[in-house]
Formats: C-alpha cells, structure tokens, sequence
C-alpha cells in the first residue's frame, strides 16, 4: 500500500520559539468538565448538553456561548461558571472576562484578571493579581517575566531587573529571563544595560522572535549588516521563512517590544512555545490566547496557535474541519503588510485545502508565487494542493518549475519534489513516466521509507522485480516498524511471491497498526482466501467494503465476494 508524506512539508511552529527548553504544565491540567446540579430551567440543562456536545468536536467558541445561555438560566451553579470560564479563554471569547472574577481561587482565573489590569494601565493591581498565583513549576517561571513588566510599567526599570537577575543562572530558562531584561532596558530607553543584556543573549540555533529581537537592536544602533545577518541566518536555518525575509529586513528597525504590556504577551508567547508534556496542547493554547488578548498583531502567537489547534498534541493526527477553520480563523487578521503574511498565508492555503476548497487555497499561493517567483516551497505547495485534490495534470507544472528552479543536477533536498511529480504520473497512469522520478527520488534519499515503500508496491502490483521490492520494503520497515502501510505492502509482496504464511504474519500486524484501511483489510482477505481460509476472507473482504474504498477496489472487492464467498454459500 503506498505510503505519503505528510502534507505539509516542514513545521513552521519550530521557527517561533524563543527558547529551546522543555517546561511540564505542573497543576495546570484542566479541570474535568462536569454535570451540572439540578438546573433551574430545562434551558439551562439543554444548553450545557451543547456546550458539553460543542466541546467534544473542539468547537470552544459555540461552547462558550451555550455555558454562557445555561449560566443565564442557572446564574449561581459555580462549576457550569468554571467550564464557561475554560471555554471561553480558549476560544478567546469575552465571556472569559465576564467569568474570571468568580473563580477567585483559578490559577488561570488570576492570570486573565491581571493581564486585563495590565491593559488598563493599572499595573500595580496586576502585580498583585500575579503574586497571588499558586506556587508550582509553571508559575515560577512566569510569575517574574510578568512582575518584571507590571514593574517597567510603574515606572522602576531596575526593580524589574532585579526582579529577574536571580534567574538568569537558571538552566532551562535562563535565557529567557536574560532576554526579557535586555527588552525592558530597551523599552525603557537605557542603552548601556540593554547592550550589555542583548551581548549575553545567545545567537545560537536561530528562531524567528530571537532574530527579530536582534535584528531589530542592531539595526536600530546602526549595524545594518549584523541585523542583516541574523536574518539571513535565521532563513538559513528554516528555509520556509524565505518569503518573510523581503519584509523582516524591511522592518527591521522597529522595536520589536515597547510597552510592558507588549513585554507580557511576549512572556506568554515564549511559554507557550517550550511547552512540552501530555497537556501541552491545553495550556499553549491558553497562554497564545492571553499572549493575543494583549497583542492581538503578534503574529509569531497567531501562526503558533493555528498550528496548535490543526496538530492534536500527536504525530499523523488528522484534524477536523471545525479544528481547520479555526485555524482559518486564527489566521485571518494577519495583514499583507506584516512580516509574516507569507508563511500564515501559506499555512491558511493548506488548511483551505484540507476543507476542499482548492480554488480559495491556489488563489493564495498563485498569489504568493507572483511576489516570490521562483520560491521551490511555494511551488511544491501548489503542486501538492492540487496532487492531494485529484488534479494531477494541474500539479505537474508546478513541481516541473520548481525542479527548474533547483537546477542540475538537483540536491538531495529535491527528492520530494521528484516523488511528488512521480505520484502525479502514476494517478494519471503514466508508470512509464512516474518510474524514473520516484528512482530519482529514491536516489537522492535512499533511506525515505515513503519513496521506498511507494516503489516496492508499485514493482509488486506489477509483478516486477519482487526480490528488490521485498529488500526495498524489509527495508523501509526496518526504517518504520509501526507503519501498517510498509507491513501491508511487505506483506502483500509476500503474498505475491507466494510465501502465504510470511504475508499472513505480516498483513495481521498491518490491520492491527490501521484498523480501518480498507486496502489493508482487503490485503488479509486475499492471504487468508490464499491460505484456502475462504470464511476469514470472506470476512476481511466483507469488512473492506464497509471502510468506504473507492470505487476501484470496491469494484474488486465486489467480484472476489461475488466469484468466492458467494458461490461457497451455495
């Protein structure tokens, strides 16, 4: 069974974070949802049952309304007020203001209520707000980023230094606090201490806001070149980020942070990114929701979140379509003036992709490639948005300029492009042009078990060279062991060179690793009707047709029930 990449070809959350470190969410889980106590109204329970329906699809923006019509109905029950609340910071609806001041004793309650504070320019009661945070391993580390700005705020620069001075020794975030020191004696116009801050500061492992942080000193103190440099490095390091270089450099010399408000919703931005462990999703989520309440331009917060809310916290994870057009929507305020316009346009197109509407999500890449002709990244993404949509004879020209673009002979980097192109001729059955670009493509990578998988089963259905396709795929499931796509077409070579018992171990690992592959299924039915078990393949191929196939192998599967099983009942 042929294996694909992923769709997107490199993840530009990993270009964002300022900091490299690994934080655990400590106490921050989020609280169970609960039934709530006898409502007053049917309306209450009848909204709280859609509130808890809106939840389980990720549609926290209707589920924070709904809680918002049961608490009208049922204004005192405290817990349909800590799920409303809950739902409300993560969609970023209002009704998480309302709710915070009734949850006096919420970690999250006190970090909205003082970020609000903060925004009205009270910053003394935003202090207080975050030294009555709970103690753990999270709020250790933010509490001091977010005192240290509520100080700059009042107007005492090195009471917030000293407030993160005894940090900057610390070895997983230590870099952060000595960051967030030289922004504040850069916004509060102290020179001296901010160059002597930003000289500490670590220009290894380029990331965007560190490079921009940077680039934006330099130029402002006149080195143009330095500042020109740490985006060339940047791009360098995370090559998707070529599109933004044009207006990275163009806006360089604007400060990146001028207000203490600013300063925080970066502090919430740098959280979020090091975030790591089984509820990271949650609390990213969280902290890129307060990080755009009180920066609704951070753009950096804008591309984090919408990759946060399309990748479910886990690997090959399928999002769904309202998780798709949240991400839309988290995307959308981003303008064409923005540095980052490019990369959230780009991801915007894959997302549209992913909801079929091709022609929105070629109409911003065409309009992408017309500012950067020649960009490969752009034009693979054009071809993969109409490979993936069925319109492979579309596709082909926009990996064949790319190729164009990559040159000859073409780096090792271009295997995708290659294999990409190669699928392409396969769908429209031209094996005899499809062949030579998956070779090629296997050639510069020769140990992608997609391009070796894709090979070993094409050669199998063809009944050629299955010596080589089994080494290919034995290979390539050396390389990936838990993928049912190499077991199954491992297996379905087995079953091709006649070695039923091998196919038969192999494809039952295939079912077990993709369940609900109807291919896979369909596969175990043709070994078992081959090791004459008709009534186990009757029922794998019976169980095939129940996984949606297309009509090619339905077709087949059909006339297999039909010729054998039915015949057998008779």
């Amino acid at each position: 069974m042929p294996m694909l990449p992923p769709f997107s070809r490199a993840a530009l959350a990993a270009c964002i974070m300022l900091s490299a470190c690994a934080v655990e969410p400590g106490n921050f889980d989020p609280p169970p949802l609960t039934t709530p106590r006898p409502a007053a109204s049917n309306m209450a329970f009848g909204a709280f049952l859609a509130a808890r329906y809106a939840d389980s699809v990720n549609d926290t923006a209707s589920a924070a309304q709904f809680y918002a019509t049961a608490l009208k109905a049922d204004p005192a029950n405290q817990k349909l007020a800590a799920d409303g609340f809950l739902a409300g910071v993560l969609s970023g609806s209002p009704e998480a203001a309302q709710l915070a001041p009734r949850l006096p004793q919420n970690a999250l309650a006190l970090l909205l209520r003082g970020n609000q504070a903060a925004m009205n320019g009270d910053n003394a009661a935003a202090a207080q707000l975050f030294k009555a945070l709970p103690h753990d391993q999270l709020t250790a580390m933010i509490e001091p980023l977010l005192l240290a700005w509520t100080q700059l705020g009042q107007g005492d620069e090195q009471a917030a230094l000293n407030t993160l001075a005894p940090a900057f020794t610390d070895d997983s975030f230590g870099a952060v606090y000595v960051l967030n020191a030289a922004l504040i004696a850069d916004a509060a116009g102290d020179i001296k201490i901010a160059a002597q801050l930003y000289g500490a500061v670590s220009e290894d492992s380029p990331n965007l806001r560190l490079a921009q942080i940077l680039a934006s000193w330099d130029a402002r103190q006149g080195q143009k070149d330095r500042a020109q440099a740490v985006l060339t490095s940047l791009v360098t390091a995370h090559p998707d980020l070529a599109i933004a270089l044009p207006q990275l450099e163009k806006q360089m010399r604007a400060p990146v942070i001028s207000t203490p408000v600013q300063g925080m919703a970066e502090a919430y931005l740098t959280l979020a990114a090091s975030l790591t462990g089984p509820q990271a999703a949650f609390l990213r989520t969280v902290f890129l929701r307060f990080a755009l309440q009180m920066r609704p331009d951070l753009s950096a917060a804008r591309l984090l979140l919408a990759n946060t809310q399309v990748n479910g916290g886990e690997p090959g994870y399928t999002p769904t379509k309202v998780q798709m057009q949240n991400a839309i929507n988290t995307l959308a305020p981003i303008p064409p003036s923005d540095p980052l316009y490019g990369p959230a346009a780009l991801q915007e197109a894959k997302l549209l992709a992913g909801l079929d509407k091709t022609g929105q999500a070629m109409a911003l890449v065409d309009g992408l490639i017309a500012e950067h002709p020649g960009n490969t990244a752009l034009l693979a993404a054009g071809g993969d948005i109409l490979r993936n949509a069925g319109q492979c004879s579309q596709a082909g020209p926009y990996y064949q300029k790319a190729l164009a673009v990559v040159g000859d002979p073409p780096p090792a980097s271009a295997w995708p492009l290659f294999f990409d192109r190669g699928i392409c001729e396969d769908q429209l059955g031209n094996w005899a042009e499809a062949e030579p670009n998956i070779k090629q493509a296997l050639k510069l990578s020769p140990d992608q078990p997609y391009v070796l998988n894709y090979l070993g089963y094409s050669w199998a259905l063809r009944d050629k060279h299955l010596d080589q396709a089994k080494a290919m795929l034995t290979k390539a499931a050396r390389l990936d062991p838990n993928d049912g796509a190499v077991l199954d077409s491992l297996g379905y070579v087995e079953l091709k060179r006649g070695n039923t018992k091998s196919a038969l171990a192999l494809l039952i690992k295939a079912v077990e690793l993709s369940p609900d592959d109807a291919e896979v299924n369909a596969h175990l039915g043709d070994a078992f009707w081959q090791a004459d078990e008709p009534l186990q393949a009757g029922y794998q191929w019976n169980r095939a047709l129940n996984l949606n196939p297309g009509p090619k192998l339905q077709a087949a599967l059909e006339a297999k029930i039909k010729q054998h099983i039915s015949r057998k009942v008779q």
